[in-house]
């Protein structure tokens, strides 16, 4: 009961004085660490700091390292012997050599080992067995207090088995263990609560019923005897401070022994302090002279002063702390066990139930005034909203969101204005605007409750009050006074209000009525010295308006231009403010700080300030005596405008929060500075605040691979990565597989460790320094190149101080197996070895390719020469050509009178047989040549087989006869349809079986046969390429030499001859069967040999039936005749196919040309009977003789000398006199792309050498009758004459639709020959030939013919002009339109019209 009225003793004067000092700028905050943020357990009894500046903890549940940020906990181990806990830790110590202790409750004595990262037991498995006695003892002791002397040695005090004095080796093993005996009575028992070792390395030790005693450190056989028993008063606690002086906590009281006293060993007279205290647990002098007292009733302070020698003398008054529940900054617990001041001069305390509490001794000076429950009354809000400092009454004046206060800052008292009065932190009347006139009435504007003023009369405040509905006042949010004594107020929706000083309003300015650009304000600035009002908008940046008797003038807006950096970022300004320099600062919401800097020409250019102040909202501006400028934003900020060097001060600084508000700021006359938030007010005095002088202790504190810590002695692949903290000199060595590393580090100053700023780089893989994020503390690599790097990262104090020393950590990154030294030996192996063995294969190949070389040497100088033959063979060929076409003439005109010659019928009939199969061997040379060059053209067409193998088998029967062979032919009943190229199969089965009956021996036998597989009338079906089914086989059998098996798979090869060939003397090409097999395999078909020796051979070829095998370029566009391409006999009729004459002799003329002179003279008189016949040796003569003779016909020989015949016939088809002459080129050129390349240079016909004489005769007479028939029909129909000439109907429907199409389009200036023949779905060839055919005329030609005759019908029709009719004939130039008409009609358009009309008037004159 006694404790508890003492208790409410000390609360009641505690109490005030806490209360009164709630705006006292040295009032101590305190932070905790408690189990929310991670402590072990609610209770810490001992706290220390180690040699690196860790914090250590020790509580009920072992160990706690706190870094600033991150508590690490480490329970302590388990004593086997008796299985009792020891994590109840009752003191901490750190030793000269750096050894952390930890003392326990019943637990015995434990040490950190840093190397391993944990507590060890204390063993003695090298001391005597007495000792170890005293070790048993000590193990299950409670430990009280622990300290090291100059030797090294630990004391160990224990509250009931006495002292201990121990010695340690360097890895930690007890070497030694003694008791220290003291000198009471053999019966009495001492309980140690504290010891301390002076300078001259006394041990006081401290206990608690028989007063104080003194051990000399120096004696080997250690004893205590009583310095002082002090009335047998209960020693509780003891503590040197740093002069030396020993302070003395009893049961109730404080002592102090001066360090001469102590020197002197003269304790007794010890002086006592005047406070009274109980239960002390803990006495600290800090290094600002406070004694602070930890009892198990609250922590007191007491400022003293001490001189040498002289007594402490109390400087102030004690201040106690005790939990408050309205105060989250006040100390958490009651019961304080020990006490720390950190080497940065933050002071810990280790409470029970409370954790840890921190207090900085140099905090910030910044006070606080905001809502107090038990203070009546109190602020209304903690929302502030504006702050004014009356400095003659010395009174604040406080806007918030429930009315305004008056707070005296001497008597610390509030006076609330139009505040709800409710519980809690409730809304009400939203002021918003403070502002005092000149005549010292104060004004207050609201945002929903008009405008209230406040006049001081005779010691009493009057209140007057202008309601929103009354009036413009609407949402004030600034009032500013000009040197008129006009007072004007910003609105945030109803633009400015000018006033006079007694409430009158004078006038209301919006951008309706005024140059204003907006209507929405938000703070005044007026510039007395110009007469300027400075205005923030909302939305419009700030506006500068020169203030008038009557008005203002709008001199300048400044906004935001997003092509101009030198304009705001935004146009959300708020706060303004201009500094001693005259530089107007704009505060904006979003967009930063920005200056407007005067220039020389009167104006001012807009700077941001974004580049050095990133902060996006500024609230408030204000500026010191110094000339720094203080922000209000997130948090408090302090610039330097010249250094640019920016503070910042946050909640943990002791400011209201991090969030101040809008405008909410002033400055008092003693330079103190009032800054609102949601929190209430901060204030501070500038020249108070300093900066933290204590740069950060830069710590590395782990490592973690693949975002795996690693701890101290850990096995990481088969060895120990880290052997030792990773704050001592190191190298760690890290695998290839391990290169994915980060480290964490740490900046050791407790101040404000939020704040701290780092900078880290790798030397050897970045050399810049790397800022990382705020609260990041860790560097990540990953894939680093194998080398060695030094890490080194550094911290500041979040004030500007960096620390004095960066930490290291040397790393050695390795390489992965394969760039190894070792891999790099075996690459060198391996690449000589490889070199070695490329060059042996270099060699070789070069051999071999010199060998391929070689033979590629042979292979083309074989091909040359073999193309050296095959243009021999070629060029004879094309000579030949023109001998077997006199020849063949002449024969064929005598086979055909053969039967008038008696006895030579048989004769005649043979040697033209001869001859057409000597121009059938000319061809397959030909063919050869063409498929050497990849060039075989397949022309094939749906026919009867049957016949056509027939008449091939009928050719060699005479043979066949001669060599006494027998020869048959086996084939079906009915016909068999094939699409197949008659000269290509007539090529392939007539080599078949010339060699079947050239290697048959007389009397044996030759056999051809057809078959077929599966069905005829459906496609061949193929698999893989091959054929399958509907398919024909032509077999012929021999009962010959035959061959041997090893070449059969050669004799399809180009120039191979069988072995035989010379023994039988048969002479050959060896191109027949590379001919078969390339013209068979062109039908998609397949051919295929089997011989034996002296047994005879079979070729059998498989056609297939169908198309579908074929592509459309393959197939005929007709089918092809017997009498084209079959080498029938002659029929004894053959010149009755001959045409009748086209006219009497000399009425037609033809021109021949023809450089060889018996093919000329042969055409001259084959020709003569029916033509005059004209003769040409080259194309220039050719030419002549054309324009000279203008024949009817033109036959031309194509290979000539100085000009050829394409030449000759394009000159033709290109000359207005001659291209209506039909031109047929002969020549043995008979390849394909030949033929269509004269056809396209104009020719009507192709013939190729030898040709048929009859033949030849019918082409020549039929082009000329069908060229004059259609001739006439063609202009009978363009001059619309009709005409009883009948032409075939396939040419007379072709010719009507390629004239209606050119009639169809006639106007249509773009019509061309493409348009016309895609509309007449042909290719461009075939047309081409059709209308050449047909009219004479190329299909240019043809267009211009019918707009011409169509002209000449709209010129004799109507009353047109000669220009109306061009246009509607599609033609755009009358140039050309009079030349083309004139050509065709031999009269110019004017003279043609003209006549038309005189012969129309004529023949009305004649029939009227």
């Amino acid at each position: 009961m006694k404790h508890v009225l003492l208790l409410s003793l000390l609360l009641m004067i505690a109490l005030p004085a806490t209360l009164r000092a709630q705006a006292d700028p040295s009032q101590f905050r305190f932070e905790h660490l408690t189990v929310n943020e991670g402590l072990s357990h609610s209770d810490a009894m001992a706290v220390v700091q180690d040699r690196d500046g860790f914090i250590w903890v020790g509580t009920n549940k072992g160990v706690n390292r706190y870094d600033g940020y991150e508590l690490k906990p480490y329970l302590l181990p388990i004593d086997n012997d008796n299985g009792l806990s020891n994590n109840r830790v009752r003191t901490l110590h750190v030793s000269q050599q750096g050894t952390l202790w930890a003392g326990t409750e019943g637990g015995g004595l434990n040490l950190y080992n840093p190397n391993q990262d944990r507590f060890v037991r204390l063993t003695g498995t090298q001391l005597a067995a007495a000792d170890r006695a005293l070790l048993q003892a000590m193990t299950q002791a409670d430990i009280s207090t622990l300290a090291t002397d100059q030797q090294g040695r630990v004391w160990v005090g224990t509250r009931y088995h006495g002292l201990f004095l121990l010695r340690t080796n360097a890895a930690g093993q007890l070497e030694s263990l003694k008791r220290v005996q003291l000198a009471t009575g053999p019966a009495r028992q001492c309980e140690i609560m504290d010891l301390v070792i002076d300078r001259a390395g006394n041990v006081w030790i401290a206990t608690f019923n028989e007063g104080l005693f003194l051990a000399d450190a120096g004696q080997v056989a250690p004893l205590a005897r009583r310095a002082a028993s002090y009335n047998h008063a209960q020693l509780l606690a003891l503590s040197l401070d740093r002069r030396g002086d020993l302070w003395i906590g009893t049961s109730s009281r404080i002592m102090w022994v001066s360090a001469r006293q102590l020197q002197n060993r003269q304790v007794a007279d010890a002086h006592i302090l005047p406070p009274t205290f109980r239960s002390i647990d803990y006495l600290y002098r800090d290094s600002f002279d406070r004694l602070w007292v930890g009892t198990d009733f609250g922590l007191s302070v007491l400022p003293i002063r001490t001189a040498d020698g002289q007594q402490p003398i109390v400087t102030g008054k004690l201040t106690t702390y005790l939990p408050l529940d309205s105060d989250p900054n006040s100390i958490n617990s009651g019961r304080v066990h020990c006490i720390l001041e950190d080497r940065f001069q933050v002071l810990w305390l280790a409470a029970s139930a409370g954790g840890l509490n921190k207090i900085d001794l140099r905090q910030k000076p910044f006070g606080h005034l905001r809502r107090q429950t038990s203070q009546q009354p109190t602020l209304p809000n903690n929302y502030i909203n504006a702050v004014y400092h009356e400095d003659a009454r010395n009174l604040l004046w406080i806007a918030t969101r429930n009315g305004f206060s008056s707070y005296d800052l001497s008597q610390k008292t509030y006076t609330n204005y139009f505040s709800r009065q409710l519980p809690g932190n409730v809304t009400g009347m939203d002021v918003s605007c403070i502002f005092q006139a000149s005549d010292s009435t104060r004004w207050f504007g609201t945002r929903y409750d008009g405008l209230i003023s406040l006049r001081r009369r005779n010691g009493r405040d009057v209140l007057t009050t202008y309601p929103y509905a009354s009036g413009p006042f609407k949402h004030l949010e600034s009032i500013r006074e000009d040197r008129y004594g006009t007072l004007w107020m910003a609105s945030f929706i109803g633009g400015l209000v000018r006033m006079d000083r007694n409430g009158r309003v004078l006038a209301t300015y919006t951008s309706r009525n005024s140059t204003l650009p907006t209507d929405r304000f938000t703070f005044l600035l007026y510039d007395h010295a110009t007469s300027v009002l400075w205005a923030s908008t909302r939305d419009a940046g700030v506006l500068k308006l020169r203030v008038l008797p009557t008005g203002f003038e709008l001199l300048h807006q400044f906004k935001h231009d997003a092509r101009n950096p030198n304009s705001l970022s935004v146009n959300y300004a708020w706060p303004l403010h201009k500094d001693r320099q005259g530089i107007l600062w704009v505060g904006t919401i979003g967009g930063g700080l920005h200056q407007l800097l005067p220039t020389r020409s009167g104006t001012e250019q807009v700077r941001r300030c974004n580049s050095w102040l990133p902060n996006s909202d500024v609230e408030s501006i204000l500026e010191d005596n110094q000339g720094h400028l203080w922000l209000g934003s997130e948090g408090l900020i302090r610039i330097n405008p010249h250094t640019r060097q920016v503070l910042r001060y946050d909640v943990a600084d002791g400011v209201q929060s991090n969030s101040f508000k809008i405008g909410a700021a002033c400055k008092a006359s003693d330079e103190t500075l009032y800054f609102g938030g949601i929190n209430g007010i901060t204030y501070l005095k500038p020249s108070y605040i300093r900066a933290n002088p204590y740069p950060p202790i830069v710590r590395i504190t782990s490592l973690a691979l693949a975002n795996k810590p690693v701890t101290v002695g850990e096995t990481i692949n088969g060895r120990v990565l880290i052997q030792k903290p990773l704050d001592k000199p190191q190298s760690i060595q890290i695998n290839a597989s391990e290169n994915d590393f980060s480290i964490s580090f740490v900046g050791l100053n407790f101040a404000n460790p939020k704040k701290h700023h780092y900078a880290y780089r790798l030397v050897g893989y970045n050399d810049n320094w790397i800022r990382p994020a705020p609260g990041q503390r860790t560097a990540s690599y990953a894939n680093l190149p194998p080398g060695s790097y030094t890490f080194l990262v550094k911290a500041d104090n979040g004030e500007g101080r960096w620390a004095d020393q960066s930490a290291s950590l040397q790393l050695n990154i390795l390489p992965p197996w394969w760039k190894t030294w070792w891999a790099y030996l075996l690459y060198a192996t391996l690449i000589g070895g490889g070199l070695l063995l490329a060059r042996r294969i270099v060699l070789q190949q070069q051999a071999l390719k010199n060998k391929v070389a070689f033979e590629h040497f042979q292979y083309e100088k074989e091909k040359e020469l073999s193309e050296l033959k095959l243009r021999f063979f070629t060029n004879v060929s094309h000579e030949l050509r023109t001998p077997l076409t006199l020849i063949l003439g002449p024969m064929e005109e005598l086979a055909a009178s053969a039967w008038k010659l008696n006895g030579m019928k048989d004769k005649v009939l043979l040697m033209h047989q001869q001859t057409r199969r000597l121009l059938s061997l000319i061809n397959q040379l030909l063919d050869f040549r063409k498929m050497e060059s990849q060039q075989i053209p397949l022309q094939a067409a749906r026919e009867d087989v049957i016949p056509f193998l027939t008449e091939l088998f009928l050719m060699f029967r005479l043979k066949a006869d001669e060599q006494d062979i027998r020869y048959s032919f086996q084939r079906p009943d009915t016909p068999i349809y094939l699409y197949f190229d008659r000269s290509k199969l007539e090529v392939a089965v007539i080599n078949v079986l010339s060699n079947a009956l050239k290697y048959t021996p007389a009397g044996r036998r030759v056999e051809l046969a057809v078959g077929v597989a599966g069905q005829p009338d459906e496609p061949a079906r193929f698999s893989n390429g091959q054929l399958q089914t509907n398919y024909l086989t032509i077999t012929v059998r021999d009962e010959g030499v035959g061959m041997k098996p090893e070449e059969l798979h050669r004799v399809f090869d180009v120039y191979y001859q069988a072995s035989h060939t010379d023994t039988m003397r048969v002479m050959g090409t060896g191109i027949g069967l590379s001919l078969v097999r390339q013209f068979i395999e062109r039908h998609g078909g397949d051919v295929a040999i089997t011989s034996q020796p002296n047994q005879g051979t079979t070729f059998t070829i498989r056609l297939p039936f169908g198309a579908d095998h074929l592509p459309d370029t393959d197939l005929a566009t007709e089918p092809a005749t017997p009498a084209e391409n079959a080498p029938a006999e002659p029929v004894q009729a053959i010149g009755r196919v001959v045409s009748e004459s086209v006219a009497p002799a000399g009425t037609l003329r033809l021109l021949v040309v023809e450089d060889n002179n018996e093919v000329r003279q042969y055409l001259a008189h084959l020709f003569d009977s029916d033509f005059e016949v004209s003769t040409a040796v080259d194309g220039l003569d050719g030419w002549e003789q054309a324009m000279h003779v203008l024949p009817d016909v033109i036959i031309s020989d194509i290979m000539m000398p100085r000009s050829d015949g394409l030449e000759l016939c394009k000159k033709i088809k290109q000359h207005p006199r001659t291209m209506h002459i039909p031109v047929l080129l002969l020549t043995a050129r008979v390849a394909a792309v030949h033929e269509l390349e004269g056809l396209e240079t104009g020719a009507d016909e192709y013939v190729g050498k030898p040709f048929n004489p009859d033949l030849l005769l019918a082409k020549v007479n039929t082009l000329v009758q069908n060229r004059l028939k259609l001739r006439q029909y063609y202009q009978q129909q363009l001059l619309l004459e009709p005409t009883e000439l009948l032409i075939p109907d396939a040419d007379k429907a072709f010719l009507e639709t390629a004239m209606n199409l050119v009639e169809t389009h006639l106007a249509d200036a773009d019509f061309s020959v493409q348009w016309l023949v895609q509309e007449m779905a042909m290719s461009r060839s075939v047309f081409y030939r059709r209308i050449k055919s047909i009219t004479g005329q190329s299909a240019v030609e043809f267009i211009n013919a019918v707009r011409m005759k169509r002209a000449a019908q709209l010129l004799t029709s109507g009353q047109l002009r000669v220009s109306e009719v061009c246009a509607l004939v599609g033609l755009e130039d009358i140039k050309y339109f009079r030349k083309a008409f004139q050509q065709l009609h031999g009269l110019s358009p004017s003279d043609y019209l003209r006549k038309h009309r005189l012969d129309k008037a004529v023949q009305e004159e004649i029939s009227g």
